[in-house]
């Protein structure tokens, strides 16, 4: 589906792996850097980029041109990324559920299919960047964590996606409600199930090399433990206007990423 990346930090089990398409890639990845993840793989060209968040998870950033599944810029898709694409194949499969695994020229890649009929990629560590500029990683703020927020209505259809990423090993931390459930992983980032919204699903179909697929969709997100002030006060000055939104109670950073899209950073609770 995309360029395939090294992955020096992913964690033993899976990690979140949000895939964003966007018409404007040097900005994004910018921006990401500001949030205070590091880059892991990198081209010249800089429209393309994965990079670490150092609580958890990673994110790549690819240029909506030419993307194989016609992305539209600022869609995100979910993935995840695992030392070996083969032993986690096996793994799902013992589990009831249904992967293929491929040989791509830059390494093994494979699609788990949800509970939709979605493929949710899975994405295998390499050790060789294949060309791509490679990097350690080792700027990554320990303080902040990928959150990959998916549409799930309450009730029978969030059961199946528990259920679901239960199996990837992301399960529910107790702090949760009708519209709000969070899976988390240690080392792996969270998977956020949120009540659906107008216009927000959580497949849309595409096309790839003619042959059919539904395309896992989420909205990008962050947790943290930094400072929320500091942090929005760095995201302004930085250039992208940022204000603290108080919610119930819930306070949490919102900011519009460079492409347009709305973003949250939530403080961490304890699990």
């Amino acid at each position: 589906m995309t360029e395939q990346a090294a992955h020096p930090e992913t964690h033993d089990g899976f990690a979140v792996f949000p895939l964003r398409f966007t018409a404007r890639p040097r900005e994004m990845i910018g921006f990401l850097r500001v949030l205070g993840m590091s880059p892991l793989i990198t081209t010249e060209d800089g429209a393309f980029a994965d990079l670490l968040a150092g609580g958890g998870g990673h994110v790549m950033i690819h240029s909506a041109q030419g993307s194989a599944t016609g992305a539209p810029a600022g869609e995100t898709q979910l993935s995840t990324a695992v030392r070996s694409a083969d032993a986690a194949a096996e793994q799902l499969r013992e589990a009831g559920l249904e992967v293929i695994v491929w040989d791509e020229s830059y390494g093994r890649q494979g699609n788990i299919t949800g509970p939709h009929g979605e493929a949710i990629g899975l994405n295998e560590d390499q050790s060789d960047p294949y060309g791509y500029l490679a990097h350690d990683g080792a700027s990554a703020d320990p303080r902040l964590t990928v959150v990959a927020v998916r549409a799930s209505a309450a009730g029978a259809e969030r059961e199946k996606d528990i259920e679901l990423f239960s199996a990837l090993g992301f399960r529910p931390d107790g702090h949760g409600d009708k519209s709000w459930t969070r899976l988390t992983s240690a080392g792996g980032g969270t998977i956020g199930l949120h009540q659906p919204e107008e216009g927000w699903c959580a497949a849309r179909p595409g096309d790839v090399g003619g042959a059919d697929l539904l395309v896992s969709l989420v909205r990008l997100g962050f947790e943290t433990t930094e400072d929320l002030s500091a942090l929005a006060e760095r995201l302004r000055e930085a250039g992208h206007p940022a204000e603290i939104v108080d919610a119930g109670g819930l306070r949490a950073v919102h900011v519009i990423d460079p492409d347009g899209q709305h973003l949250e950073i939530h403080p961490v609770r304890p699990v």
